[in-house]
């Protein structure tokens, strides 16, 4: 899924609505760049490889960057710009934006013609299934086992987050390097709690009394978007992943027969069936859209809200001085659990590539491993207000509260990270079964119901 931020804030982007191709992208998506190949192998290094330039970079040879321009804007792509002509002085990069990449480079791919490094992200990317069928995608493994840019004593694999490599790979190859990384979940107020003498629970037996504390208090334990259910998404399946592990939401995320239906699937949701069934849900949210039931939670009318990264930038001065937005992480449900205390939903988004008929593609590769310098993503992380997929970047000192949580998340969670995948792998399964979760939230299905019936629409959509 591409990252939240992708499209112009602060208009709200649907993750229904990012997946969906343009009409002229539909159409042309089974055949982004012409006749159809085989996977290209990496070609030889314009020039001789050497210690600090592992792609044996031509001196002179050009670089063309094109960047989606969204809600992260062209600032961050400024420094890698600068790293890339300090390391290259003899070479020239320019750089263009544009927010319709598909109608601006598809004809420039089937012409053999592409530009050197693509940001190939928003609603109107070109189709990623067309681009692998086609070959247009150079393998970019020689990028993973590059010494990284501040640390040659490191290979670029090790500065990489956990999934990383996961979510960029594309019919066994690693072809799309995401460059941005979100954490999704839930979100309380740690100013909040600490007024009330609350302490985030580990256990759900504790989350439990929490609420019924929140509830004594007239604050309601939850609120969400009833108009875009598919938040519940995230929350819920890392419940499943608390209690079954990577197995279940492996199963989940590839449409495998039994996966909602496991039993320890169906723990995970009975557990929080209890939130509705207590009647611990926001009255009126089944009504309100993103904005209006993440408002409600920071005028304190709820203690608990789903989304992602992108909530408290999105938030912008709505978010009261103060609040300290923090990420929840999952407690532990049973004494069997899979995972920790502290296992996260995360992955990473906004999707880099090197076409394979580049000019440089040795240019292409180079420029990424400056963009995963160091110093580069504590550029991005500054300029776009969210993480890295370089777990190495710093936070700069006014980073937000949300982001510093999210960071110290992440760290606490090490490798007990995993990612969703089922709306890039079938957005309407996503959507469907996401109508079903809002019923689970309003009390009209049951926790047996929805692993049932979210069974049933995975085995229809596999077929």
């Amino acid at each position: 899924m591409n990252d939240r931020q992708s499209s112009p804030q602060p208009t709200r982007r649907s993750v229904l609505a990012l997946l969906a191709l343009s009409p002229v992208a539909g159409a042309l998506a089974g055949c982004a760049t012409g006749a159809r190949q085989s996977p290209a192998p990496v070609k030889t290094p314009t020039g001789p490889a050497a210690a600090g330039n592992p792609f044996g970079v031509a001196a002179d040879a050009p670089v063309e960057v094109v960047v989606f321009d969204g809600g992260y804007g062209q600032a961050y792509i400024k420094l890698p710009i600068e790293l890339y002509q300090g390391k290259h002085p003899k070479a020239r990069v320019t750089q263009s934006a544009t927010q319709k990449i598909q109608q601006t480079l598809q004809p420039r791919f089937v012409a053999g013609n592409p530009p050197d490094v693509v940001n190939n992200s928003g609603s109107n990317a070109i189709d990623y299934g067309a681009l692998v069928k086609d070959g247009a995608l150079l393998p970019l493994l020689p990028l993973l086992d590059a010494p990284s840019w501040s640390d040659p004593a490191a290979t670029v694999r090790e500065t990489l987050r956990p999934g990383v490599v996961e979510v960029g790979t594309r019919e066994g190859q690693f072809t799309v390097l995401n460059y941005s990384y979100g954490a999704y979940g839930a979100w309380y107020s740690s100013s909040l709690f600490k007024e009330k003498g609350w302490t985030y629970p580990q256990t759900w037996d504790a989350y439990l009394e929490l609420c019924e504390k929140m509830a004594t208090a007239g604050i309601a334990p939850w609120t969400y978007p009833g108009q875009f259910p598919y938040y519940m998404f995230w929350w819920l399946t890392s419940m499943i992943y608390k209690v079954a592990g990577k197995e279940v939401v492996d199963k989940i995320n590839n449409l495998d027969k039994n996966a909602w239906t496991d039993e320890r699937a169906v723990t995970a949701l009975r557990a929080f069936e209890a939130i509705p069934a207590n009647g611990w849900v926001l009255k009126g949210s089944s009504g309100l859209n993103h904005t209006d039931a993440q408002m409600q939670f920071l005028t304190g009318k709820a203690g608990f809200v789903p989304g992602g990264s992108w909530l408290e930038k999105e938030m912008g001065d709505s978010v009261p001085a103060g609040f300290d937005m923090s990420i929840c992480r999952v407690p532990s449900i049973t004494a069997a659990d899979d995972r920790p205390f502290g296992a996260l939903c995360a992955k990473a988004g906004e999707p880099y590539i090197v076409p394979s008929k580049a000019a440089n593609t040795a240019g292409g590769l180079e420029f990424l491993r400056a963009m995963l310098s160091d110093e580069g993503a504590a550029n991005f992380i500054a300029q776009a207000g969210t993480l890295s997929s370089n777990r190495n970047a710093k936070l700069p000192a006014d980073a937000k509260h949300g982001l510093v949580s999210i960071n110290a998340a992440l760290a606490e969670a090490g490798d007990n990270v995993f990612g969703v995948t089922v709306d890039t792998r079938d957005s309407k399964l996503w959507g469907d079964i996401a109508k079903v979760m809002g019923r689970f939230m309003n009390g009209d299905v049951k926790a047996d119901q929805l692993a049932t019936e979210a069974q049933r629409l995975t085995d229809a959509a596999r077929g």
